[in-house]
């Protein structure tokens, strides 16, 4: 066996030492493992286990996530989405108002700057929440090929897309983007992250 076949054992036994020279050595021989297909001094530790299973889940992750670039071609294209559907719900809302109280009709020509940012963070959060909580992705992640997942991974729960598409409001959010690693505040407090689909 070679050297990094003898580690995927060693790195989980109870039994491993660390030599600064040599890296994990057995403790129980002082000596780097030099077993053939078995260790019968092997004892596996379940925490090291799942420690070592969750970091290799990480860097996987971390090697999948999507860029800068798509993720502001992203945000661009769900703007786009976001303003067609308000445009078509105003719309459907305006003749059913015409309809039910004709002096209501111009509500939405006259609505103040505070009433479309609430109009707006309704459908957004709706837009958001009911794709990604569905399918993991926006429409514009169908587009661009990237999905929204757990840190580990995994499709998220509904408490952390919800929470997700509320932290997308949360002002300068877009900035947080600004470092090299594309994941923003939205991505850190709801404890998901974008990734590229293969």
């Amino acid at each position: 066996m070679t050297r990094e076949e003898h580690l995927k054992f060693c790195k989980i036994c109870n039994n491993q030492k660390f030599d600064s020279q040599k890296g994990i050595i057995c403790g129980l021989r002082n000596s780097i493992a030099d077993f053939e297909d078995t260790c019968e001094s092997f004892d596996e530790n379940t925490q090291l286990k799942e420690k070592l299973l969750a970091k290799n889940s990480q860097n996987e992750l971390s090697d999948q996530i999507a860029s800068q670039g798509t993720r502001f071609a992203n945000y661009l294209l769900d703007r786009i989405f976001i303003l067609i559907i308000s445009f078509f719900l105003g719309f459907i809302l305006t003749l059913l108002l015409t309809i039910i109280s004709p002096n209501s009709a111009g509500y939405f020509e006259q609505m103040g700057k505070l009433e479309e940012f609430v109009w707006g963070f309704i459908i957004g959060m709706f837009y958001y929440s009911f794709f990604e909580a569905l399918t993991g992705r926006s429409i514009a992640k169908f587009i661009t090929g990237t999905k929204v997942v757990d840190e580990n991974g995994n499709k998220p729960t509904f408490d952390a897309i919800l929470l997700r598409s509320l932290c997308r409001y949360i002002p300068f959010n877009a900035f947080s983007f600004l470092g090299s690693d594309a994941v923003g505040w939205h991505d850190s407090f709801s404890k998901t992250r974008v990734i590229k689909i293969k």
